[in-house]
């Protein structure tokens, strides 16, 4: 164990500061490099996106396999490129991530490691001091246990500065140094962040603590070497000639130090470099006798300027170490020292001119001198085979002139300048026209000299003109990069300028082309190339192109190549063409997509293009009145036909059918399309231009595409995907272009929908109006086919909102109705995803939540001419709409205790999981849901307070993912029922017959009820039930029932029939059987004399005459 000593050298946490400080460091400083590396970089190539009518698409299809090849490699290096951020941004999270656990770590193995004490010398093992060289056995190697450390002990012979090596866990380790319980500053402040230099201030011993800042045990292994005056173990003294090579050498071990001496002067200007022959990396520093770094770091005395400029009376050596290489060691290596200020052995080269070869080097000159001849734009290459790269100038005191990436350079005459390299050379002055050849419009040919050198071809155009060149490709002759300059070296134009004849020259004439070889080989079995030099500012002399038509009749022009025919240009008269024009390039015989087609105005600007290498075959091109343009036609040097049709499509387009429109849901119409390469054409006509259309045509195959031109020409953008329907608007009538692309099959038949879908700014009255979509919307079903074409909603959208869509068709079908949504400028934002469906965004000029109204289109399918249709839009990130999730009220804001109360919460996106909750005394009561308002800014809830006790309730409203604090709610003591509508009296008045009570209707709801019958308003007695019997005393009396309403806690509340009933005579018996007399005649008893006997008849079954017993 580490003796604990009486006091502290230092506080630890200050110690722990520098550890940290360290450890961002170290690993920060790579991270810095790979990043600087990485913006140094070529800027990611363009993939070139869809222009809409010049029919370029994203990827190519049928494109010339060359040109595609370009393209497809353009495509790697961006991915590689993209790949290469992604990974070094990965790898710097993974950085910053580590220096974090290290900060940790490491603070706690320092705290750990200051709380033990500095270790004892006896505890620690020896340590021997290490030479330049070979280290051998004298290297300290140790386990070290996570958080913990090690000891080693050293002798120093001499005071001064000595080299502390960690190695075995890079990054992992931190090193200290201790005069007795003294910690040392062992960091170097030129190497900002570097720890292991050591000036010790005496002989003697001291002691080495390792600290393993890691949580997994580490081993690490370590040397101590003198490295001040002296130059025992140092290779032989060397001269610092720039012309001299690097010398080779090999290193044992990553703790060697190779110590190189060198001869140089105070004042000059040393470059160094320590190259490992695999891969792997090296550094090093320039020193005295001190053995201190004597240099910057960075080697700069400026912005561009390399090497050290040599401080102090020497002498100088370089002291080096190769930290890693591919394979382990030893390792070999290239160790170079020279002197950029008075090169010495540097060969003598001279300016090339145009035409010739590079001028050859030799390995063994590392360094190359040259004279400006005059003054210009000078381009200075190293050579190697067919590769040629820029290389960095120097003035004649080493310092920089100018940085490759800089270059051309601008240079002054009969200064002699430097070259740091051993290759071949090629020094070219842009404003040189040494082995320029005249040239004069048409096709001129030549070969170059070698791979990497340049022809330098002089124009014959003027100042202010426009110009194409274009390369022949043929299979037998050299691919070229051309550049136009000025006569005194200018830049003008590139390949991407002449190739579509927009290179205007501007500058100082005569101008200059310089050709040179693109991604030439070393063996390239050809330098011969062909050029096409056409002014293109003036279609003078050019054929004429004649206005088409969309007839099967239409003049067109045909071009045919190879032979030494590869590019042409064509006029179309200033008097006989329109405001809108469609220009088509189609291929008769030969590989299709491999020409090109631009049209250029008198000011040499694009007006529209046609590109081989993404599939174009047509282009719209809006052309002013009284004004002659040039086609620019650029092909291959290869056997191929073409022709080149131009066609008005305008409102007066001449060959386009009519085609009607109809209402939403209206009928399609249908037609034959033309074959593979020609174009249909419908006009489709409305009332006003501030209708919106809904134009789009289906076909089995998928396969036509359809273009939209307003009435004046001009393109209507109807999106990226070929096969989706087109909104359009401003016109009154449009121009709508079929065409079978290639590569697709011609379908036998087609159909058509062209429907009203807004007038100004209203949706069209067939168009659902929709309240709300916060959540979505739907489900919709119905059934879509050629008679009904389409559903339409409009939808209260805002900017921001998206669905997705759940589309099903309910008939088992497999092709299902197909979703746009348009917002105000008829731009829909709808992708389908597999397997998931439809998405659909709401695009806008405002911020989230500006309402951006929609309109919802489902139409038919392309493969399908029916389909029976659900539909339901869920809200992706709800809620959807204008309308801000908000709670602004609840009414009302009291209720009686036993009763249940509807409320109504008012805000906005409301749903129909919001609830009231109440909340006194630790119970909760909560509402349920009666319903939701369309527009969602009312809901309808019922508060059930049954049992609830009498008092204040806080109350809130759990929407939205939140609690929105009300006012408080108040619950009453139960109410006396109100009676709504009166009792009444059921069942026929009458003696003998049973009446029933009908309590009426009350609010609230009475628990009971109780009754008292009355008798022309007086109580009957004992008549209490809900039922009465009507005795024969109640004849002719009216008679009612009084109701009394009990509820619990509640006044009783009494309420009386509406109107008493009289109550009438009983029903009379009747005979069920009839009367019998039986027995003998009666006599007449006790009659008098000459008195009638009477009837037979029983006296009660007889009535008596009024008045009579």
């Amino acid at each position: 164990m580490f003796r604990q000593p009486g006091t502290a050298a230092r506080p630890a946490a200050y110690t722990a500061l520098l550890l940290a400080l360290s450890v961002l460091v170290s690993l920060l400083l790579p991270l810095a490099t790979a990043g600087t590396a990485y913006a140094a970089g070529a800027a990611p190539v363009p993939v070139p996106e869809s222009s809409g009518p010049s029919g370029r698409t994203a990827v190519p299809t049928d494109a010339d396999p060359e040109a595609r090849a370009r393209g497809e490699k353009k495509q790697a290096e961006q991915k590689k490129e993209q790949q290469a951020g992604k990974a070094d941004g990965k790898r710097r999270k993974a950085a910053q991530e580590r220096a974090a656990r290290l900060k940790e770590s490491g603070a706690k193995a320092l705290a750990r490691a200051e709380a033990e004490g500095v270790p004892a010398p006896a505890e620690c093992a020896a340590l021997p001091l290490a030479s330049f060289g070979d280290p051998g056995s004298a290297v300290g190697r140790v386990s070290v246990p996570g958080y913990g450390n090690a000891c080693f002990v050293f002798t120093a012979e001499r005071a001064g500065m000595h080299r502390v090596l960690l190695g075995g866990a890079p990054g992992l380790g931190h090193l200290q140094v201790f005069d007795g319980e003294t910690a040392l500053n062992c960091s170097d402040g030129t190497a900002w962040g570097d720890n292991g230099w050591c000036d010790l201030p005496r002989t003697g011993a001291f002691t080495l603590r390792i600290v393993n800042r890691d949580w997994d045990e580490q081993e690490f292994l370590t040397t101590v070497v003198p490295v001040g005056a002296g130059t025992a173990g140092c290779l032989p003294t060397v001269g610092t000639a720039l012309g001299t090579p690097p010398a080779a050498g090999s290193s044992p071990s990553p703790l060697a130090l190779i110590c190189q001496p060198f001869t140089a002067r105070p004042g000059e200007r040393i470059v160094t470099e320590v190259r490992t022959e695999r891969y792997g990396w090296g550094d090093g520093w320039i020193t005295d006798d001190s053995g201190r770094n004597i240099c910057p770091v960075d080697l700069n005395d400026g912005d561009d300027n390399q090497g050290c400029v040599l401080p102090g009376t020497g002498p100088y050596r370089f002291i080096a170490r190769v930290t890693k290489s591919e394979g382990g060691f030893p390792a070999a290596y290239r160790m170079g020292i020279h002197r950029l200020s008075q090169p010495e052995g540097c060969a003598t080269v001279p300016v090339n001119s145009y035409g010739s070869a590079p001028t050859p080097g030799d390995p063994g000159v590392g360094c190359k001198i040259f004279t400006a001849t005059a003054a210009g734009h000078h381009e200075l290459y190293a050579v190697s085979g067919a590769s040629r790269t820029k290389v960095r100038v120097y003035d004649g005191d080493g310092r920089t002139v100018c940085e490759p990436y800089r270059q051309p350079c601008a240079l002054t005459p009969g200064t002699t300048y430097t070259l740091h390299t051993g290759a071949d050379t090629l020094v070219l002055n842009r404003a040189s026209d040494s082995g320029c050849e005249p040239v004069a419009a048409g096709t001129p040919r030549g070969s170059l000299a070698a791979p990497a050198s340049a022809d330098c071809l002089t124009l014959p155009f003027p100042e202010g003109a426009s110009i194409a060149v274009n390369e022949s490709y043929a299979a037998d002759e050299l691919r070229t990069d051309t550049m136009v300059f000025t006569a005194d070296g200018g830049y003008v134009c590139d390949w991407t300028n002449l190739r579509n004849g927009t290179c205007k020259l501007t500058g100082k004439a005569p101008f200059r082309a310089i050709v040179s070889a693109e991604d030439a080989s070393d063996d390239e079995p050809t330098l011969a190339y062909s050029l096409s030099l056409i002014r293109t500012d003036d279609p003078a002399g050019c054929r004429v192109l004649p206005a088409g038509d969309f007839t099967d009749r239409s003049p067109s022009v045909p071009i045919r190549t190879g032979g030494g025919s590869f590019a042409e240009c064509l006029a179309i008269p200033a008097a006989d063409h329109s405001a809108g024009e469609i220009i088509q390039l189609r291929t008769l015989t030969g590989t299709p997509n491999r020409a090109d087609l631009t049209v250029i105005r008198p000011n040499g600007t694009e007006v529209c293009s046609i590109d081989s290498a993404y599939g174009g075959t047509w282009a719209s091109c809006a052309l002013a009145p009284g004004t002659a343009y040039t086609v620019l036609f650029g092909g291959r040097d290869e056997p191929a036909a073409f022709t080149v049709t131009r066609r008005d499509i305008t409102g007066s387009a001449k060959g386009c059918a009519a085609a009607p429109v109809t209402a939403v849901g209206g009928p399609s119409t249908g037609g034959v399309p033309a074959e593979r390469g020609s174009m249909v054409c419908r006009q489709v006509g409305t009332g006003s231009a501030e209708d919106a259309l809904y134009l789009n045509v289906r076909d089995a195959q998928q396969a036509l595409l359809q273009r939209v031109f307003r009435a004046d020409g001009s393109w209507v953008d109807c999106g990226w995907s070929r096969l989706a329907a087109c909104a359009a608007t401003g016109s009154t009538t449009y121009q709508v272009v079929l065409s079978v692309p290639a590569g697709k099959q011609k379908p036998d038949t087609y159909r058509y929908d062209a429907l009203r879908i807004r007038s100004g700014n209203k949706p069209a009255p067939e168009c659902v109006t929709v309240p709300n979509v916060s959540y979505g919307y739907g489900p919709v079903t119905g059934v879509l086919d050629e008679r009904r074409t389409a559903y339409c909603a409009a939808l209260p959208t805002a900017v921001g909102d998206r669905f997705r869509f759940d589309i099903e068709d309910t008939a088992g079908g497999t092709a299902t109705t197909v979703p746009a949504l348009y917002n105000t400028a008829l731009a829909s934002s709808c992708t389908r995803f597999f397997p998931s469906g439809y998405e659909c965004a709401v695009n806008g000029s405002g911020t989230r939540r500006t309402p951006e109204p929609t309109l919802l289109v489902l139409g038919l399918p392309e493969e399908a001419s029916t389909t029976s249709y659900r539909v339901r839009l869920d809200c992706s990130y709800a809620p959807c709409g204008s309308d801000a999730p908000t709670v602004t009220g609840v009414a009302p804001l009291t209720g009686a205790s036993d009763s249940k109360v509807t409320v109504q919460i008012s805000g906005g996106a409301l749903r129909e999981s919001d609830r009231i909750r109440l909340s006194a005394r630790g119970r909760t009561v909560e509402s349920t849901t009666v319903s939701v308002a369309p527009d969602r800014r009312t809901l309808t809830a019922l508060l059930d307070l049954t049992g609830v006790p009498v008092g204040a309730w806080s109350m809130s409203v759990l929407a939205h993912g939140m609690e929105f604090g009300m006012r408080p709610f108040t619950v009453t003591a139960p109410q006396a029922s109100v009676n709504t509508k009166a009792p009444s009296v059921g069942g026929t008045a009458r003696v003998g017959a049973r009446l029933t009570a009908r309590p009426g209707v009350w609010s609230p709801v009475p628990s009971s009820f109780s009754y008292q019958w009355r008798a022309d308003g007086q109580p009957i007695a004992g008549a209490t039930g809900s039922a009465y019997t009507v005795p024969a005393a109640l004849l002719g009396k009216r008679v009612g029932v009084a109701v009394t309403a009990h509820r619990t806690g509640a006044p009783v509340s009494k309420a009386v029939s509406s109107a008493a009933v009289t109550v009438g005579k009983g029903v009379a018996p009747k005979a069920s059987k009839t009367p019998v007399v039986s027995g003998r005649g009666l006599r007449n008893i006790g009659t008098k004399t000459g008195a009638k006997p009477r009837s037979p008849l029983v006296g009660a079954d007889r009535p008596s005459a009024p008045g009579r017993p």
